[in-house]
């Protein structure tokens, strides 16, 4: 039977990692994650550090833009 890890990110669920035989399947929670839905990879460790660069470059994206 697959086993499901939640994600968190910044104190947010970004989503679910089940893992499969030698890799995990990620499935998004929250739209900003949505990029990363299905896509597989080869460790938990690999999936949370996918998370948190997304979710870093969204936060640098949105300070960029609300600069004058």
């Amino acid at each position: 039977m697959p086993t499901a890890y939640a994600i968190d990110v910044q104190f947010q669920t970004a989503g679910v990692a089940v893992g499969q035989p030698g890799d995990f399947k990620f499935f998004s929670s929250s739209p900003a994650f949505d990029p990363l839905e299905g896509r597989i990879f080869p460790s938990l460790a690999h999936v949370n550090r996918a998370a948190r660069d997304l979710a870093v470059t969204a936060r640098v994206r949105r300070a960029g833009a609300a600069r004058p």
